[in-house]
């Protein structure tokens, strides 16, 4: 308020034309608080017929008249009053910008201490998550570390696992080996024991070499009844006689021999000759279908490299 006083004094001397300092012999006085709305005194009433606004006349010595002379200051305080009141209007829009600027100092300085409490937040959460880095930077080379010596354990790990695969894989081939060893032993311990059955059933001078040049066929072990057995009989005969295999031939020597057999020994012949009387076999040779179908194979007769028809 004292800054918009002294502004006020500064705009008054200025209108009222007062010096830049005040005389000592006439100190200056503040202006009453109704200045604005003081009158003018008011102007004496001239003769009639003239008005209180005519142009004054001019007097025999060319000057102006005595009432002129009284109305030129209240003209001048009128222009002076207008003057302070377009000099008060500016005051009034000098003021309202300076509350604008002081509102919008206020206002900055509100947005600086926001800015200044942001800052200091941010440089808390910056420390935080520095110290936050250095940590998960710590942890990342414990990690690292970790991970390279596993890494190093398992490179270690799989030479062992390739040592172990190679001792695996000879370890299985051995085992091949001695399964087929085995199967061929149990397959020798099988043809061994037949062939001692074999010489066991066979009469006492029949030679031992033979039964690797004879083919012996055991005709009891072909089956349970006697027209399995003579069926298994034949089939096995035809199977022999084209080089094919059948169950029937596995009651023999056949595996035992190098080549064509030389010859045949049928052990069990009294059961074959059982077999054959207990079966209606007289009826199926008289039968037409049975004359029929060997008039029809007549063409596919096997043959015998032993016995051969004069």
């Amino acid at each position: 308020m004292a800054e918009l006083e002294e502004v006020l004094r500064e705009v008054a001397r200025k209108v009222l034309g007062l010096p830049e300092e005040p005389l000592p012999s006439r100190p200056w006085r503040q202006l009453p608080p109704d200045f604005k709305t003081l009158s003018p005194p008011p102007l004496p009433k001239g003769p009639p017929g003239k008005g209180v606004g005519a142009p004054p006349r001019p007097s025999e010595e060319g000057g102006l008249g005595p009432a002129s002379a009284e109305q030129e200051p209240l003209r001048k305080l009128r222009e002076c009053e207008r003057k302070f009141q377009r000099k008060a209007k500016e005051v009034e829009k000098l003021e309202v910008k300076l509350q604008r600027a002081q509102k919008a100092v206020q206002e900055a300085e509100r947005d600086r201490g926001r800015a200044l409490e942001e800052a200091a937040h941010w440089r808390k959460e910056a420390s935080r998550f520095a110290a936050e880095r250095d940590r998960l930077g710590a942890e990342m080379a414990r990690v690292q570390e970790a991970y390279a010596k596993l890494r190093a354990d398992w490179a270690e790990l799989e030479k062992e696992v390739e040592v172990y695969k190679r001792s695996i894989d000879a370890l299985e081939a051995r085992l091949r080996e001695l399964e087929g060893v085995a199967e061929q032993k149990a397959h020798l311990e099988a043809e061994l024991a037949r062939l001692r059955n074999f010489k066991e059933a066979l009469p006492e001078p029949f030679p031992q070499e033979a039964l690797l040049r004879v083919l012996v066929l055991d005709y009891p072990g072909l089956g349970n009844r006697p027209e399995e057995r003579v069926l298994a009989l034949i089939e096995g005969y035809r199977a022999l006689l084209k080089g094919e295999d059948h169950p029937a031939l596995r009651h023999s020597n056949r595996e035992l021999l190098a080549g064509e057999p030389e010859g045949m020994v049928l052990l069990g012949l009294e059961r074959l000759l059982l077999d054959l009387a207990s079966l209606p076999l007289s009826r199926w040779l008289r039968t037409h279908a049975f004359r029929l179908e060997a008039w029809l194979q007549a063409g596919e007769q096997p043959s015998s490299p032993r016995l051969r028809e004069e």
